[in-house]
């Protein structure tokens, strides 16, 4: 067992690693994964720093401790005796991610950093080692950008405009369609790009150098504004600031037998006992919360890949009974292999709070004191079934992400959301969501999206927040420089009123009507536990 102190700076997790690390000191991601490993769930190998060197590093000016390049070293030797890989080998190079490990979850509010090694030394090994050079430039593009915009602060618009004036020259619809040598002159263009940005500095060969910049990052992040406005939000205690976990890559963009995905063991919106995933093929995690692409669901997962939906079910079932609550899980599927990523106590809606606490008790899952803790601080009394009753048809539809109804004035910006919320509910109206618009979600009651997925992390913290939510609404445009969108051949402006229905995805002009119903039968299950707890 790791002691909760500042003693050990370093900790390991997977390859055999049997360690327990406490999540105030060494991160709740790290934490899990540890648990996950030992429990024989597929984890890949790595490591995670304590949160002190998050609080050493703003102490001491936004500077290192001397002990860092040491400890970063240890811990890449780990990876390398874990990968039979070596950092920077120009014939099997170790490639990492880099992520944000709060002791408390924080879905992203902090950075990550992917496939932090490569350079146009290493990828040639990349190349050499997977006979894949389409993934190994796709690969190296995903790092450029996301190295020159998250460790350097430089304006992803460039790039993506780059990304989208190489798209229009191929013909092709995105980036999944581009070959080996359409992604290596893009990468061509994102090296000068980000050489231009930074004054001079190329992107850097030293791979070392790479992991120290992602590590100074991902601990910035956590005094961002989104991190500081999250933590105001959702008041988490005295933390101390973020440990940063540093895991040996899979990769989800190798082929159609690969992707990455978010599952829950039961539906975080409604609380009924149904697996739900959301899984994109050919991609890397960030495309999937990031908000910015849809996803396919378990359908259409499970019919490509019946074996790893089985075997991802499986660890579901065993992770919900082992941490005793619904579980969120990020996974990667590469070349046929199921790898978890990651995973947590699912973000849900009052409603499905109720439900799974209600059922997981029924199931001997947990105690009933147990379950009474999974509802403390939630008004019971303000649960209900809302149901839309509508006169007229829907305007248009979507992907629903959380259940129940939001009526409001439309507005296209945070920051509209704000001024306007004084005046009567709002209804954020966004062509992508992200974890930036935390305040426009903050102070709506409905956030309507054209495209993304509904485990996306910005969907994820606005049913947290108990807001409606309807993503991948693909007859949604948007314009938001004159303030109007149009959805079914009607042209919506800025404080025109819609109403979402959360149950079915649909959307309507106006006001609609409501039923609403109490959750009867699972509301006296509480009672009766409260009532036989006082007696």
């Amino acid at each position: 067992m790791a002691m909760e102190d500042d003693t050990q700076r370093l900790a390991t997790f997977g390859y055999g690693v049997q360690e327990d690390l406490p999540a105030s000191v060494f991160g709740n991601k790290a934490a899990n994964l540890a648990r996950m490993a030992a429990l024989g769930i597929p984890v890949p190998p790595g490591f995670s720093l304590n949160v002190s060197i998050c609080e050493d590093y703003f102490r001491n000016g936004e500077t290192f401790p001397s002990d860092i390049p040491r400890i970063l070293d240890e811990g890449v030797a780990f990876l390398e005796r874990a990968t039979g890989q070596s950092l920077g080998s120009l014939r099997r190079p170790l490639l990492v991610s880099v992520r944000s490990g709060a002791p408390v979850s924080m879905p992203g509010m902090m950075e990550t950093l992917l496939n932090v090694g490569l350079s146009r030394r290493t990828i040639r090994g990349l190349i050499l080692q997977t006979g894949n050079p389409r993934f190994a430039w796709d690969s190296y593009r995903r790092l450029l950008e996301n190295f020159g915009t998250v460790a350097c602060g430089q304006d992803p618009a460039p790039y993506r405009s780059l990304l989208a004036d190489t798209l229009a020259e191929e013909g092709v619809p995105d980036e999944a369609e581009l070959d080996a040598a359409s992604l290596r002159n893009l990468c061509g263009e994102y090296e000068r790009h980000y050489l231009e940005s930074t004054g001079g500095a190329a992107f850097p060969v030293d791979v070392r150098a790479q992991i120290l910049m992602a590590v100074a990052a991902v601990i910035r992040s956590w005094m961002s504004p989104r991190a500081e406005a999250f933590r105001r939000l959702h008041p988490m205690g005295d933390l101390r600031g973020t440990a940063v976990v540093v895991q040996a890559m899979v990769f989800g963009n190798m082929g159609a037998d690969s992707g990455a995905g978010v599952a829950f063991t039961r539906n975080p919106w409604s609380g009924e006992n149904e697996f739900l995933l959301d899984f994109k093929f050919g991609a890397q995690g960030e495309d999937v919360v990031s908000g910015e692409q849809a996803a396919v669901s378990c359908r259409e997962f499970s019919g490509r890949m019946p074996a790893v939906y089985e075997n991802l079910s499986r660890i579901g079932r065993t992770l919900e009974m082992h941490f005793g609550d619904m579980q969120d899980i990020e996974f990667t599927v590469q070349k046929g292999v199921l790898y978890i990523l990651q995973s947590r106590a699912g973000k849900r809606t009052p409603l499905a709070a109720l439900r799974i606490a209600v059922e997981a008790c029924n199931e001997g899952l947990l105690s009933r004191d147990q379950a009474l803790a999974l509802l403390e601080g939630l008004d019971l009394d303000a649960i209900t079934l809302q149901k839309v009753v509508a006169d007229e048809p829907s305007l248009g539809a979507g992907t629903s992400a959380s259940t129940g109804v939001a009526t409001g004035s439309i507005v296209f910006s945070s920051d509209r959301a704000q001024q306007a919320s004084a005046g009567g509910p709002v209804i954020l109206v966004r062509e992508t969501a992200s974890t930036d618009d935390l305040r426009g979600i903050s102070a709506s009651d409905g956030i309507l999206v054209a495209r993304g997925a509904r485990t996306s992390h910005a969907a994820v913290v606005a049913r947290q927040m108990g807001k409606i939510c309807i993503v991948n609404c693909t007859g949604l445009a948007i314009d938001e420089r004159r303030r109007r969108c149009t959805l079914g051949g009607h042209e919506l402006r800025e404080g025109d009123v819609i109403t979402l229905d959360g149950d079915t995805g649909l959307i309507y002009r106006g006001r609609a009507g409501i039923l609403h119903e109490r959750p009867e039968s699972l509301l006296a299950a509480v009672r009766a536990w409260t009532d036989s707890r006082r007696g």
